[in-house]
C-alpha cells in the first residue's frame, strides 16, 4: 500500500470563467489547513447600473422590478430583493419560508 501524504498548507481554488451569468465572473475559495473553507467570494466585475432603476421607486416595487434583470434566475433576484426590502421596512424576523432559503 502506498502512503499517500496530502498538503495542509493553506491553499486557493479560483474557478474562472464562470458560467451561465450575465457577464463576467469568478469564484475564489480559500481553504485552510484542515482543508476546511474558510473564505469563499463570487467576484462579478462589471457595474451594470440596475441599482439605478429602482432608486426613487416605491419599496415595494424592487423585487417586481429586479426580477427582471435576467432571463436565468428572476426567482433569486426576487427573493433577495424581497429580503432586502423586509429589511428596509424594518420586519425584525423573516417569514418560515424566507428563513429556509437562506434568510
Amino acid at each position: 500500500m502506498t502512503d499517500v501524504q496530502v498538503d495542509r498548507a493553506p491553499r486557493k481554488i479560483v474557478i474562472d470563467p464562470v458560467t451561465r451569468v450575465e457577464g463576467h465572473g469568478k469564484v475564489t475559495i480559500r481553504l485552510n489547513e484542515a482543508g476546511e473553507v474558510e473564505q469563499a467570494r463570487f467576484h462579478i466585475v462589471e457595474f451594470r447600473g440596475f441599482e439605478r432603476f429602482i432608486q426613487g421607486r416605491m419599496y415595494w416595487e424592487v423585487p417586481v422590478i429586479v426580477q427582471r434583470l435576467c432571463g436565468i434566475c428572476p426567482v433569486s433576484h426576487h427573493l433577495c430583493a424581497a429580503k432586502a426590502m423586509d429589511i428596509v421596512a424594518g420586519v425584525d424576523k423573516l417569514t418560515p419560508a424566507a428563513e429556509k432559503s437562506g434568510g
